[in-house]
């Protein structure tokens, strides 16, 4: 892909590395600072500094489309998110098909796609899309300021979402309504890519706001409670520099590594951004990405030991007010994908968990294999290893497996004990079904054993502000899901989605004590618990049975309308109020069974 020429012309101020250090947390770590140092002094040559398109961008199940189809080769989108530089080479991979290729209705969404991607498609040589763009909607941003040394443009972000939940013992109905404000700014320097996003939201309706946990919304950092409402706010904010040998990223960004299209058992976009230092290079058919990111410990639960006691020995009272400081918590991944065929991705990811220290240089090594420095450095941190391949032969069709390690006990790695601890995915996406044009067909399986993401020690847990950095199931769960979807226009789809969910959660004993299953994201093995042997789905085994109906309408790129219905039969569940996965199991209303219903709309101008 050839990328366009960028300034090379040296910035003078560019240089403050220790301050950038310390805004990401990493102020102990010369090491890094040196590396910060490199980045900096190489100054801003030909490479890719575009910023990312969001993970919640519509394009990407497009592209995926794409790839079924066969028009899409070596895109290597198992590492999000792309930038818009990579995206919009796709574009032109996929402008190039033969035009029986894509239905109408595809190609209408491909010209919307090609509009918004307009300035990277023109840099990589394509012909500017003749229709005018839209500025309301998505297509080109509500205001853009250019210069010969830059660009600043700038976006709105509004959403209001509304679910509306009945039966499972409810004697009403519960409602709860967010609204969210924001915007988006991006653009470029001398160079150097920017994208700053930010949204204010708040949340009210039946509920009574007292614990972290009563907020809906599983991906908030930290709320202001309020009785009747709560208010919280997330955003992020990075730049990015093109060398020669790499780009490179600094600041807050979400990641999210796997062949799965909306949750991985690996890096998921299920807890808040990351502030991180990001690297990304190519070669050829090879594409490897590292990072190093720090994370927040999760609140305090009663119930766990994962988040107890998460204040660190600088915690100190001033004017009678306790300040509380978190203890150091870090993320260190890399992922390495190779398009070995025209039909095959492999990949293979490393992602450690480890704190109560500053960042280690074995870790901030992009290419050093982590199973190994985990040992050099005491077997102290949590490792986790995964491989998967992405099958994309054409004629509509893609496949993908995963297959993820958090621990292995060597001598008795085919037995149950504890530390053998996996998960596995697997699934596949027939776009055109039988020759039915604009009409999809996917399912996926997925199966995650007791204990994986936990540790013997707290501050490893696999989470970030509370929030699972894998996958959204949880140790000790399994589930099967199916989808159709249909596009009656380029604007309007309809989809029927069918899942069945399995959960083992850990169970309150009559005497206040926990028996721990490895059901508990924050509760890894204690002494006392059995380590001999697992059961999967021990414990109060719960079963959610859903089917769901959405009709999505999309006018322009940037504006989606979208309501939904679901109908569950659910078996030994958490039952309401408090009835999310994420609430200690102390204060659980109980577990029992089953109708509910679920109704919800969700309207959007921008994506975050």
């Amino acid at each position: 892909m050839r990328r366009p020429p960028l300034s090379s012309r040296p910035d003078p101020q560019a240089r403050p590395v220790g301050r950038v250090a310390r805004r990401l947390g990493l102020s102990g770590s010369r090491s890094l600072s040196f590396l910060l140092a490199l980045v900096l002094a190489a100054g801003r040559v030909d490479g890719d500094s575009t910023p990312s398109v969001p993970l919640d961008h519509w394009g990407y199940g497009f592209v995926e489309r794409g790839e079924a189809l066969g028009l899409i080769r070596g895109a290597g989108d198992g590492i999000k998110p792309l930038s818009r530089m990579e995206f919009a080479g796709l574009l032109q991979q996929l402008q190039q098909a033969p035009g029986a290729a894509l239905s109408a209705t595809d190609r209408e969404r491909l010209e919307r796609l090609r509009r918004e991607f307009a300035d990277e498609l023109v840099a990589l040589g394509a012909a500017r899309p003749a229709t005018a763009t839209a500025r309301l909607g998505g297509e080109r941003p509500l205001y853009g300021y250019r210069t010969a040394d830059g660009q600043v443009l700038l976006d709105l972000l509004w959403r209001q979402q509304t679910d509306r939940f009945a039966g499972l013992g409810r004697s009403q109905a519960e409602v709860i309504y967010r609204n969210r404000l924001g915007g988006v700014v991006r653009g470029d320097v001398h160079g150097v890519g920017y994208r700053l996003a930010f949204e204010q939201t708040r949340e009210q309706g039946t509920r009574t706001y007292v614990h972290r946990e009563d907020v809906f919304d599983p991906r908030v950092e930290t709320p202001q409670l309020k009785g009747g409402m709560a208010d919280y706010h997330r955003g992020t904010g990075y730049v990015v520099f093109g060398l020669p040998f790499a780009d490179v990223q600094v600041g807050r960004d979400e990641v999210a590594w796997g062949p799965g299209p909306a949750d991985n058992l690996g890096l998921s976009r299920n807890a808040p951004a990351l502030d991180m230092v990001r690297l990304r290079t190519r070669l050829g058919a090879l594409k490897l990405v590292s990072l190093h990111a720090t994370l927040r410990p999760c609140p305090d639960r009663n119930d766990s030991s994962a988040c107890g006691g998460q204040a660190s020995p600088e915690t100190y009272v001033v004017n009678h007010t306790t300040r509380w400081l978190d203890r150091e918590k870090y993320l260190a991944a890399h992922r390495l994908e190779a398009a070995v065929r025209p039909w095959l991705d492999l990949g293979f990811q490393e992602q450690v968990i480890y704190g109560d220290r500053g960042p280690e240089l074995a870790y901030l090594n992009p290419i050093m294999f982590y199973w190994a420095a985990q040992s050099y450095l005491g077997d102290k941190d949590n490792v986790l290893m995964g491989v998967d391949a992405d099958f994309h032969p054409g004629h509509g069709l893609r496949a993908w497996a995963a297959y993820v390690v958090d621990d292995l006990k060597k001598m008795r790695v085919f037995s149950s004990d504890f530390t053998n601890k996996f998960s596995l995915q697997a699934g596949f996406l027939w776009v055109y079904p039988f020759g039915w044009q604009d009409t999809d067909i996917r399912a996926e399986y997925v199966r995650i054993e007791p204990w994986i993401y936990t540790h013997r020690y707290p501050i490893n847990t696999y989470a970030h502000f509370g929030a699972p950095l894998g996958h959204a199931l949880g140790p000790n769960s399994d589930r099967w899901q199916v989808q159709v979807s249909h596009r009656l226009t380029p604007s309007l789809a309809l989809l029927v989605t069918g899942d069945r969910t399995r959960h083992g959660f850990n169970e309150l004993l009559p005497d206040g004590t926990v028996r721990n299953v490895g059901g508990d994201l924050f509760l890894g093995w204690r002494p006392g618990d059995r380590r001999d042997g697992k059961t999967f789905l021990d414990g109060i085994r719960a079963q959610w049975t859903r089917w769901q109906l959405n009709g999505q309408w999309q006018p322009r790129t940037g504006v989606t309308m979208t309501a939904g219905v679901t109908v569950e039969t659910d078996r030994n569940v958490p039952l309401p109020p408090d009835w999310d996965l994420d609430v200690p199991l102390t204060r659980r209303t109980g577990f029992g069974g089953g109708h509910s219903t679920q109704v919800s709309l969700d309207l959007q101008y921008g994506v975050f």
